[in-house]
């Protein structure tokens, strides 16, 4: 369950309680509407999206004016205007809001006409359309080659999170004043939908977290990638994989300007397939991230490089007792044993204890540093640490952790290894 954690949170915000609260208001407009009607007036009968259809269509074949009035409803509501462009947004952030612009700027008028590209929004505006593709050229340009490409890798994150902003703060100046989705839309929009106590979200709330949350999930698999495209030692290697991702940005885009119902499928598929390879992706990008940025960390913060507590941060290689492949793991010593827990604040940490006799063997790299553990049955354990203290550091820490000094300064002392696996 837990690589699709994001993805079930996601389908939470847009969950048939959404269309029940949306589906109780759009009642209550049809009423009023219905009674201010002239009694000569014959009755027009109109399907709407409810709970009692949806569970009768739950039990027998779905109806196909159901089907018709939910997709109306989410049409109108903005929903799909709005989940439609996230995929190619979270593939190239800058880029993606460049392409947005453009279209809100120079697209026809029946594409303009939804509510993200509406003609009184922030993005028709050209001053944002260049400042967004000056971004896009200082933030690709470096990522064309291994050299320049860390420097984009380290801003990365914090492209995402500006986009991230900017995309609220536009979708919150639109839900203000945005005659383009109507009267009806807007008050759809503000029902309450989800009750915490005394906490309550609003459809257009979840609407946020949701998009957040999209972008994030498919942001960091991307990012793995490119990643796994940098350590490959293939010059021209990283220059395809930008061009490929900056057309598959404008394709995806391309599809968005055509039909926004379409998009949104396209990015639900590719969030799930993103989901499920999450938990998989993310342990490895700590491991790769951590190994690398330590020790420039350690150069320039002379603080990050002197341990706190007698503990060390590990990875290990294969699964290791109730542990993952590449697990962030936090090294500790209680009387005789060697301690092993998930090194994390948000959640209970598992534990794993291992007898301290056979010592175990510390190598140091060039790159990161390993320690090998011997267990009963003679297999032997690999977990990588990274560079992050200095020699005479670390073996005041390995004396900590239950070495003597002349055990500790024997272990360090192993023969060298370049290891980046």
């Amino acid at each position: 369950m837990k690589p699709v954690l994001p993805l079930l949170i996601f389908i939470t915000l847009i969950s048939p309680p959404v269309f029940q609260s949306a589906v109780l208001t759009a009642q209550d407009n049809a009423v009023e509407t219905a009674s201010e009607k002239p009694i000569s007036e014959e009755p027009v009968s109109e399907k709407t999206f409810s709970a009692e259809s949806l569970e009768r269509n739950l039990e027998g074949p779905i109806d196909a004016e159901d089907i018709a009035a939910a997709s109306g409803w989410a049409t109108s509501s903005g929903i799909v205007d709005w989940l439609g462009p996230l995929a190619p947004v979270a593939l190239s952030p800058f880029f993606g809001v460049t392409c947005l612009s453009g279209l809100a700027l120079w697209g026809p008028t029946w594409m303009t006409d939804n509510a993200i590209l509406g003609t009184s929004g922030p993005l028709k505006n050209e001053w944002l359309f260049f400042v967004f593709l000056g971004l896009t050229l200082l933030t690709s340009l470096p990522r064309l080659t291994k050299v320049s490409k860390p420097f984009a890798q380290a801003v990365d994150r914090l492209e995402t999170y500006a986009v991230i902003v900017i995309l609220l703060v536009i979708k919150l100046v639109m839900s203000m004043d945005n005659p383009g989705i109507g009267e009806e839309a807007v008050a759809v929009m503000s029902v309450k939908v989800m009750h915490f106590g005394v906490v309550s979200f609003t459809l257009d709330t979840l609407l946020s977290i949701a998009m957040v949350i999209n972008i994030l999930v498919i942001n960091s698999v991307k990012f793995f990638f490119e990643f796994l495209v940098w350590l490959t030692p293939v010059p021209f290697l990283d220059a395809v994989f930008e061009v490929c991702n900056k057309s598959l940005c404008a394709a995806l885009m391309a599809v968005y300007a055509l039909s926004p119902t379409i998009a949104t499928g396209i990015n639900l598929v590719v969030l799930l397939v993103a989901a499920l390879m999450l938990r998989w992706i993310s342990r490895r990008v700590r491991f790769y991230r951590t190994m690398i940025l330590d020790p420039v960390l350690a150069k320039l913060w002379t603080g990050f490089g002197k341990p706190r507590k007698p503990e060390l941060i590990v990875f290990p290689q294969g699964d290791f007792g109730p542990f993952h492949a590449k697990s962030r793991l936090k090294l500790s010593r209680s009387d005789d044993q060697l301690v092993f827990c998930e090194a994390n604040w948000w959640m209970p940490s598992k534990q794993h204890c291992v007898p301290s006799d056979p010592l175990p063997v510390v190598k140091e790299g060039w790159v990161m540093n390993s320690i090998e553990l011997t267990g009963e049955d003679g297999n032997v354990m690999q977990l990588r640490f990274s560079r992050r203290y200095s020699r005479e550091t670390l073996i005041a820490l390995l004396e900590q952790l239950g070495l003597g000094h002349d055990q500790a300064t024997e272990i360090v002392e192993q023969a060298r290894g370049v290891e980046f696996a």
